[in-house]
């Protein structure tokens, strides 16, 4: 059945909120046709914008399609349109995607700007739980791509995952591959999988051709791992790789795996009815890992100390405990492998060399090009593979004996020894030597100790609460063998009498309660007037905190060496500070305290220390918003009956899960992150809106890290990074990334972007720098009811200085 209608106001909800005013001379149930017709997505009386029509075709659940195309904002006209498709069905279809390209990479700007064309391809929903997506990436005079993702999602099965790859072939000849994957699944209540990997061939190339600041000085990280949890305890086994893209460096541990077995309770009874022997448990577990880390080589030329290592470690534990009396055991297996390590001389006499190179003078310059000219094995012996062997066995037994309040004292007795196969040492690089069993005799004084000072500003009472330690460990000397005396060294069978001591300190204040700012009683809530109630809890605020790392003094060694300074074991000390005025504040300090130095410069072997305290490393970091707590505390910001929400974030995370935003929706489309080389797939815009409660609304991270070796060969670095997000109208967001080298006196990189909301558009203004000097800026105008529609300008610049081919 058939009907018409004149300037018909229709509203279609499939999909994205559509109005279309037009005269409709044929509608029927699931098709209409119009002309002279208006269609928008703004809702309001006078909308803020429209598009114009001559025709007009609308299949229910299906397509809305119109030719040509005038698009208003307001009554002027800015665009005009052969014609345009919106979809009004629900749901992912497949079909072409929409190029991206800007104004710029159509008529050139400049003769140097290098024009791009990407996302070229076609979209695939397989079905409900699968899609793919397969792209090309023109980039003039760089390279020509092709990008493809597979995406799976079975929430039924608690299955997802994908994998990303992109095949590079750069302009200049030769090819990379980049690839990024990750998967979850949870095989049962008690099992479960996952894994995330990134891969690029070249780390050269992604600090060449990445605009993202964010993956130009992070590792390339890969990680998975497998968990299941038995009856009787749990299993996991995880895998971890990391791609160092300063010096081509290769982390990798594969496998890392832990086995802990559930606690168990022997002779179990009510505690009021418990025995000495009662409530007995037992507690064990085994750990194992396998480790390598890979040095990049310069061809032909070796490095001493550059060599590639890796490390095996086990481990088995056992514990019981008989209410204040713990009997442990432990043993330990670690392999230490160096490959290819070479004579650190030459094999052939330097003066033959000379000869036979024709040089009649010896200079360091000169012997470093001999060096890279000739081979490493006619320079060097010939390459081997040092390995170093340990295996370590302990156990231990101590009483905790509670003294007087929280001060408890911990005498223990502990028997350790171990076996060392050494290819360093002749005498124990054929078979294991077993070292000399050793006795300890020890105890540990723990204690709280409180003082209160009156409050101030609003804080009742502040509390002062020092927990120092007090640990002492005496070892009688051993008779060793004299292969013992050469294998293991003096210093491990002399006698140890060692004291250690740790020292924290916390500032706590405590606000009123409601209890006792309240004008009137307090019941609790459902219970009768008189009923016993409980009172409100008071706030406890954290004014300062510092944990100080243990000291350690070593009597014995200090006579042997003949002055004080030689006794202390703790050559850092490092010293943690935090506090809630400044959530998320941390600073960490460490201090190298003494410096060796000669003393006979002519003999050169005879050393001293000296006490001279040096601040080696820094870290600090905090976050700060209206909402902070210190601002409460001056009474700015928001009110106290407001509750403080604040999330920590990651500033290395701000620029893509913040910036760019994220969806929840497994399979919602993702385009492809242009920014990043390694392909990182990311959600189209959300309709994000401003919110009149949001006005004013700011946070901001910032931190600081200090390297400073003692020795002048060591490299000095400073840097501070800072982020800032901040909502200054209803329609306008800012969010603000960067780091600065204060070695160098000059910013690293920057992320910027200002958004604007303009109702059922979006406008957003993006620039990124990274650390190599690239830089991209792009300005964009967006319908979020379709954002294939959209207008935008970028400009994009790669430093050709920092590439090396």
């Amino acid at each position: 059945e058939e009907c018409r209608a004149l300037e018909a106001r229709t509203q279609y909800s499939e999909g994205a909120e559509w109005y279309v005013t037009s005269d409709l001379p044929v509608i029927r149930s699931d098709l209409q046709y119009g002309h002279k017709a208006m269609f928008t997505s703004c809702e309001l009386e006078e909308p803020h914008y429209h598009f114009e029509t001559d025709e007009l075709k609308i299949v229910r659940g299906g397509i809305l399609v119109a030719k040509p195309v005038r698009l208003y904002f307001a009554d002027v006209p800015v665009a005009w349109l052969p014609f345009i498709a919106q979809s009004l069905s629900q749901g992912r279809s497949s079909g072409l995607l929409t190029p991206t390209f800007s104004v710029n990479d159509i008529v050139r700007t400049s003769g140097g700007y290098r024009r791009r064309v990407s996302n070229v391809g076609f979209y695939w929903a397989m079905n409900d739980y699968m899609d793919a997506t397969f792209a090309m990436d023109w980039f003039d005079d760089n390279y020509t791509a092709i990008t493809g993702s597979y995406r799976y999602s079975w929430l039924r099965q608690f299955l997802r995952g994908g994998l990303n790859f992109r095949q590079f072939w750069r302009a200049e000849g030769g090819s990379e591959l980049t690839l990024d994957t990750n998967a979850s699944w949870e095989l049962s209540e008690r099992t479960a999988f996952r894994m995330s990997a990134r891969y690029a061939s070249s780390s050269a190339f992604v600090t060449r051709n990445s605009f993202n600041p964010a993956e130009v000085t992070q590792s390339i990280d890969s990680e998975g791992g497998f968990s299941h949890r038995f009856d009787w305890g749990s299993l996991a086994v995880n895998g971890n790789r990391r791609q160092f893209l300063s010096d081509d460096r290769v982390e990798t541990t594969f496998p890392s795996a832990s086995l802990s077995l559930k606690t168990i309770t022997l002779f179990p009874a009510p505690a009021n009815r418990a025995g000495i022997f009662n409530n007995i448990t037992w507690s064990g577990g085994a750990r194992f890992s396998a480790s390598s880390t890979d040095l990049a080589q310069i061809s032909g030329f070796y490095t001493p100390g550059q060599e590639d290592r890796s490390t095996l470690n086990g481990s088995v534990s056992s514990g019981l405990s008989i209410g204040n009396l713990s009997l442990s055991g432990s043993g330990s297996y670690r392999r230490g492998l160096t490959v290819g390590v070479r004579d650190t001389l030459p094999t052939t006499p330097i003066p033959q060399l000379v000869a036979e190179q024709g040089m009649l003078a010896f200079s360091s310059p000169e012997w470093r090009y001999l060096l890279a000219l000739q081979t490493a094995d006619s320079l060097f012996g010939p390459a081997q593979d040092l390995a170093v062997e340990n295996l370590d066995w302990s156990a231990s037994i101590n009483y905790q004996q509670r003294l007087i309040g929280s001060t408890t004292l911990t005498p223990r007795v502990s028997i350790s020894g171990g076996y060392l196969r050494s290819d360093l040492i002749p005498e124990a690089a054929s078979s294991f030597v077993a070292g000399p069993a050793r006795t300890s005799f020890g105890a540990t004084l723990k204690s709280d100790l409180y003082g209160f000072f009156p409050g101030f500003a609003g804080f009742e009472r502040i509390r002062h609460k020092i927990t120092p330690s007090f640990t002492y460990d005496w070892s009688p000397e051993v008779k060793p063998t004299p292969l013992q005396v050469t294998v293991f060294g003096s210093r491990a069978v002399q006698p140890r009498n060692v004291v250690s001591v740790t020292l924290n300190q916390t500032f706590e204040a405590k606000r009123p309660s409601a209890a006792d700012t309240a004008t009137a009683p307090i019941q609790r809530e459902g219970a009768a007037f008189g009923e016993p109630r409980r009172l409100p809890q008071s706030e406890i605020v954290n004014l300062l905190s510092l944990r100080t790392s243990a000291v350690r003094y070593d009597f014995v060694e200090a006579d042997s060496a003949g002055f004080f300074l030689a006794g202390f074991e703790t050559l850092q000390l490092t010293n943690q500070i935090s506090s809630d005025l400044l959530r998320g504040l941390t600073v960490s300090m460490t201090h190298d305290l003494f410096e060796d130095v000669a003393a006979d410069s002519v003999a050169g072997v005879a050393r001293t220390r000296e006490f001279k305290p040096k601040l080696t490393q820094m870290n600090l970091g905090f976050s700060l918003s209206n909402r902070s707590s210190i601002f409460r505390f001056l009474g700015f910001g928001r009110g106290d009956d407001e509750p403080e929400e604040e999330e920590e974030e990651d500033m290395d995370e701000l620029l893509d899960d913040d910036i760019f935003g994220l969806e929840d929706d497994p399979l919602a489309f993702r385009r492809n992150d242009e920014s990043s080389v390694i392909p990182t797939a990311r959600p189209n815009m959300a309709a994000r809106s401003g919110a009149a409660d949001g006005v004013g609304e700011w946070s901001a991270q910032i931190s600081y890290a200090l390297n400073k070796p003692r020795t002048d060969t060591g490299i000095q670095s400073q840097m501070i990074q800072a982020s800032l997000r901040l909502q200054p109208t209803a329609m306008w967001e800012m969010s603000w990334r960067t780091s600065y080298d204060l070695e160098l006196g000059a910013f690293n990189d920057h992320a910027i972007r200002l958004s604007r909301d303009l109702h059922r558009w979006r406008a957003n203004f993006d620039f990124l720098q990274t650390a190599t000097g690239n830089w991209s800026f792009r300005f964009e105008v967006t319908l979020l009811d379709n954002q294939d529609l959209k207008f935008d300008y970028q400009q994009r610049n790669l430093d050709r200085a920092a590439v090396v081919r």
